[in-house]
């Protein structure tokens, strides 16, 4: 019994971390995101640390230990911004080889560029920015997005602690070079596109243009302009960003093999997706409440998310939502702005300005969901076991909706091929009993883990802390220039030696021979 309980002891010890001082930087301006981080957040806090959050979104009632510095006025929110009018705009339909798709892509990324400046721009003028900088810390939790002037920061300020790296997707093109990750493109898919890990011969060369793009134009339209106003507003050249985001010492991602897909990963890149689930569930509004009960054959829940405003739709294509739903034997609540604060229902649609979506998606009366594939709205979906047929707009959503399909969880439909007939046959589709038995597999699957995400992810920050550098957790491939990785050079002098070889042998075969035998015939004939 003393071994026993002197061996228990020796365990908590070696596990145990001081209350360390933690800085959270979060520049990004979608809510959406900050709702993946906040509980990880709040839960070291919770555990004794001490936490200061920058970010565009101070928490409500933060637990002790918990200091959010504002960086509100900096930036419009990324609150209902998306005004679905814009997918109504004609596009060019260039087929070949699926340039349309990639010009899409392109169209999509190229805001986050002018984004990330604007804000960059001022955060280095942000007075209370500039005063928590100023303080000493043991570790750096920053999120990995469309920038990283945030890296330049905490450099310049002098803060030499071990970074973690947080991101509500997976990882962005540029991520996987921060910690010798593989992201070969012939089976790891660009998190824009919609390319599983087996794809055909032109989506490979889609995906690897694709892939290699994103990384050029991160460098030179975010990356290097992020420190030209770093080194522009403090007056002195700074170490390149590049290398900064070398020394990331972790990754935690917003995924889960289950749900989004096996890809190769390091000790240094961790998936938690799902550590946003909050176990303290919220109360159904009394009127929603009472419109699920009173329903005989289930509800189905429609929400395009946080930053998507729904009420923006054409009227003509709300028109053909009503009326296929409408024909359902089931009930529908359905997330819409311009709605009445109880809600406004007409028919067997509910129409409300808000709705507790995990709550909702957990609730015995509903049984599918009608989604536009954000990362959190398809985690909440799968926790719940409920099936999705999934409308994709833009960024991971195209992914994440054939993660969600390949995983037996949903049906996909295009938004530019939304009809009557194609929204009924989904929805008919989505609510067979082979579909919510399908649903509930994947559930179980996702969620058969060691450990719930939350703790997983407070487990590794912890690590960092106790460990740092002294533990690595990347791989060597991160050191290496882009021809190293690729083994172009060792390519090139394969192909310079078989070129030798083959000369040699032709310098043989048609110099070398032909003379012997000339030389050998003119002594015959003497």
């Amino acid at each position: 019994m003393r071994a026993l309980a002197f061996l228990t002891v020796a365990f908590s010890v070696s596990h145990y971390v001081h209350s360390a001082r933690i800085l959270g930087l979060f520049p990004h301006t979608g809510k959406s995101h900050q709702m993946v981080f906040e509980p990880l957040l709040r839960r070291l806090a919770e555990r004794g640390h001490h936490v200061t959050t920058v970010s565009f979104f101070p928490l409500k009632n933060p637990p002790a230990n918990y200091t959010d510095v504002s960086l509100e006025g900096i930036a419009n929110i990324g609150v209902e911004t998306m005004d679905l009018g814009f997918y109504e705009q004609p596009r060019p339909l260039i087929g070949y080889f699926g340039v349309e798709r990639i010009l899409k892509q392109v169209r999509e990324f190229y805001p986050l560029a002018d984004m990330a400046l604007n804000v960059c721009r001022k955060l280095v003028n942000w007075p209370a920015l500039t005063e928590a900088l100023k303080k000493d810390y043991d570790l750096v939790l920053v999120e990995n997005f469309n920038s990283d002037c945030m890296l330049g920061l905490v450099h310049v300020y002098g803060i030499n602690a071990p970074t973690v790296a947080l991101l509500s997707s997976g990882m962005m093109p540029w991520s996987p070079e921060r910690v010798g990750v593989s992201d070969n493109p012939s089976y790891v898919a660009t998190l824009s596109t919609n390319l599983l890990d087996r794809m055909t011969f032109v989506e490979r060369l889609e995906n690897t243009f694709v892939q290699l793009y994103f990384k050029w134009w991160y460098r030179y339209d975010i990356q290097l302009k992020e420190q030209e106003v770093l080194e522009k507003h403090f007056g002195r050249k700074i170490t390149d960003l590049s290398d900064l985001a070398r020394n990331t010492s972790l990754f935690l991602l917003n995924t889960f093999f289950a749900l989004n897909g096996v890809k190769p990963l390091l000790p240094g890149v961790v998936e938690v997706g799902g550590m946003h689930l909050d176990p303290n569930r919220k109360t159904i509004p009394p009127h929603i409440e009472k419109f699920l009960n009173e329903s005989a054959e289930g509800v189905v829940l429609f929400s395009f998310g946080s930053l998507i405003k729904t009420a923006s739709i054409p009227k003509y294509r709300e028109e053909i939502i009503v009326t296929a739903l409408s024909k359902l034997k089931q009930r529908v609540i359905w997330k819409y702005e311009d709605s009445g604060e109880d809600g406004t229902i007409i028919g067997n649609i509910m129409r409300v300005r808000w709705i507790p979506q995990l709550e909702l998606l957990n609730h015995r009366k509903v049984v599918a969901f009608i989604a536009h594939g954000g990362l959190l709205g398809m985690t909440e979906a799968i926790s719940a076991g409920k099936p999705m047929l999934v409308v994709p707009f833009f960024g991971d959503q195209p992914q994440n909706a054939a993660t969600a399909e390949a995983a037996g969880l949903a049906k996909v439909l295009n938004y530019a091929e939304l009809t009557e007939q194609s929204l009924l046959e989904g929805l008919r589709s989505v609510l067979s009993a082979e579909m919510r038995l399908s649903a509930r597999r994947a559930s179980k699957i996702w969620h058969d883990r060691q450990t719930n995400p939350l703790d997983t992810a407070v487990y590794w920050v912890e690590r960092v802390l106790r460990w740092g550098p002294q533990s690595p957790l990347h791989s060597g491939s991160k050191h290496l220039s882009f021809h190293e990785y690729t083994l172009l050079d060792v390519a090139a002098t394969l192909l310079a030696a078989l070129i030798l070889v083959i000369l040699i042998i032709h310098y043989f075969i048609f110099t070398l021979i032909p003379r012997s035998l000339s030389f050998s015939g003119k002594k015959k004939i003497h």
